[in-house]
């Protein structure tokens, strides 16, 4: 893994008074919103989450924010877990996949998730086209998908980041017959035909799920007289218009823990290596800081255990929540994953940290003698002040735990360039930051088990909401230009055109932008934020003795970062 190129570099760019924005977190437990104006927080709001009606939960909440002047709204920006509770409650569309992997590799293992169906034809590592699909397997997989009730499908050649035209192809032969169609290259324009394949089964899997929650959540604005643009928080802390993110919906897995780090970062100025910790009902999320800057994944976030191209922050969710059922057993406390109900406190059926938060005054909710009584089922002969103690010192050490085998797990990776290499350092955390509704009674237990300072910034409750609210739109594009076949393609947007043979890597910057300005104006920005050109490569293609052309690869984004409040 290279490091210094996976560290995630902010920038704030959007103007101060650029409106009203309403920034909604929806998390397992609780979903929370926020109205923010310039640097003011107007309002601030918190609701039960049904997972089961997730468009009803950010209905009400708008209810609660919304400005009485509806003009002053600028946009909403949702972080929802819509997706990865599909995930992992098993609930995704069923997909059929038509995959075209030419000569070389066996692809019988893709066929293992999903119905599967192998076209011939190729194209090479170059983008050049060997031979077309028969049209006739094509129609007969369409008919066998059909018979078995298959709505969403997904299509991917080997090189289609490359050359496009055979999954165009299929895509235009089977228009009309399926409800949603997902292509390879729109997914992702970087190499690596296993992740691309599982992307793209991913967002199939996803389609039919977002539209009913998209419908759902547009009636709901349409009856709160509601017209301003909508976007939906991404894996990689940047934001996607609603109508792009129906498209493309597995771009919205772990919006949840993005969100997490996108609070933590508007909330707390950090320019050191740090911790970021948001400490949930059910879960904690956790992500490092290098010089004040989050990592990425360096190829793609692993989904439901398979490998995607999917743009993501480096996270670690455990099963470690306020809400988490505590059991004692052999000498030690038992804490999570499953959670049942609320607390004993509140009136739940078994102990939680929660309970214990509320023995030792560090929380004012429910019944602090029902709380009591939780620490005596643990522990009948201790008082139930010092086994709250114990139990939350515990909590505080499966964190510690699962930080320290997070940085082990960033720097065992193998590293692949001498660049690398030489920037390679050891994170050093210097600073905890957490957010989350534990947050703030876990401060001191924190601070005494990972041997650091623990900061609880304000409006930690809803750092998430605030973390949305400030995300900016993010867009990434590759560019492959081969001179010497004159064809450039530009995947993400479907573009495969002819070139000249004196095109060169400044003219590639330039098309390259073009493109992007044309995809910030399609999901409705009116101006575009600086690109960024991430990885140059410019390699000759020699034929005989002599040099017949090049061959050009340029990647960009506008970066992901907070907007100015």
């Amino acid at each position: 893994m290279m490091i210094q190129v996976d560290f995630f570099l902010y920038h704030l760019s959007e103007r101060k008074g650029a409106g009203m924005i309403i920034g909604i977190d929806v998390g397992g437990t609780h979903a929370d919103g926020v109205l923010l104006d310039g640097d003011k927080l107007l309002g601030k709001h918190k609701v039960s989450v049904d997972q089961q009606q997730l468009s009803d939960v950010i209905i009400t909440l708008l209810q609660h924010l919304v400005p009485g002047d509806r003009s002053k709204l600028t946009r909403i920006h949702l972080s929802s877990t819509l997706c990865t509770n599909a995930i992992v409650t098993g609930s995704l569309e069923p997909v059929g996949m038509l995959i075209q992997a030419g000569p070389g590799m066996n692809p019988d293992f893709f066929a293992r998730s999903c119905s599967t169906w192998f076209l011939d034809g190729a194209i090479d590592h170059r983008g050049q086209i060997l031979r077309d699909p028969d049209p006739a397997k094509i129609d007969a997989a369409a008919v066998a998908m059909l018979q078995e009730g298959i709505n969403s499908i997904g299509i991917v050649t080997k090189f289609s980041h490359r050359n496009n035209r055979h999954e165009l192809q299929v895509a235009e032969r089977l228009a009309g017959h399926f409800a949603h169609v997902s292509m390879g290259h729109r997914i992702s324009g970087l190499p690596n035909f296993p992740r691309r394949v599982y992307s793209t089964w991913l967002n199939g899997a996803l389609s039919s799920q977002f539209n009913l929650f998209k419908n759902a959540l547009e009636q709901g604005l349409r009856h709160l007289g509601i017209t301003c643009p909508c976007h939906v928080l991404k894996a990689d802390g940047g934001t996607i218009p609603f109508s792009r993110a129906c498209e493309f919906p597995c771009e919205s897995v772990h919006s949840g823990p993005s969100a997490s780090v996108m609070g933590c970062l508007a909330l707390s100025s950090q320019t050191d290596d740090a911790v970021l910790l948001d400490i949930g009902g059910t879960t904690t999320d956790i992500a490092l800081l290098v010089d004040g800057a989050p990592l990425l994944e360096p190829y793609g976030v692993n989904v439901a255990g398979r490998p995607t191209l999917i743009r993501a922050l480096k996270t670690t969710s455990i099963g470690l929540g306020g809400d988490s059922r505590v059991a004692w057993h052999n000498g030690t406390f038992r804490i999570g994953p499953e959670r049942q109900g609320t607390s004993m406190a509140e009136g739940g059926s078994a102990p939680t940290p929660t309970d214990a938060m509320v023995v030792l005054g560090k929380l004012s909710i429910g019944s602090q003698q029902k709380a009591g009584m939780a620490m005596l089922a643990l522990c009948p002969r201790e008082a139930p002040e010092y086994t709250a103690t114990l139990l939350l010192e515990s909590f505080a050490q499966h964190i510690r735990l699962a930080v320290e085998t997070m940085i082990e797990e960033v720097f065992a990776r193998p590293v692949y360039t001498v660049a690398a290499l030489l920037h390679r350092r050891r994170i050093q955390p210097r600073q905890i930051v957490a957010i989350g509704g534990p947050a703030e009674a876990l401060q001191p237990f924190l601070s005494e088990s990972l041997f650091l300072p623990c900061t609880v910034p304000a409006n930690y409750e809803v750092a998430n909401a605030i973390g949305a609210a400030r995300a900016r739109l993010t867009v990434q594009a590759t560019l492959y230009a081969d001179t010497g076949d004159g064809r450039l393609s530009i995947p993400e947007i479907s573009c495969l055109e002819k070139i000249a043979s004196r095109f060169t890597m400044p003219d590639a910057e330039k098309r390259l932008k073009d493109a992007i300005d044309t995809m910030v104006a399609e999901m409705g920005m009116k101006t575009c934020p600086e690109i960024d050109f991430l990885e140059r490569l410019e390699m000759n293609v020699v034929r005989g003795f002599s040099t017949s052309g090049k061959i050009l690869t340029l990647k960009a984004q506008i970066r992901p970062g907070l907007t100015t409040i």
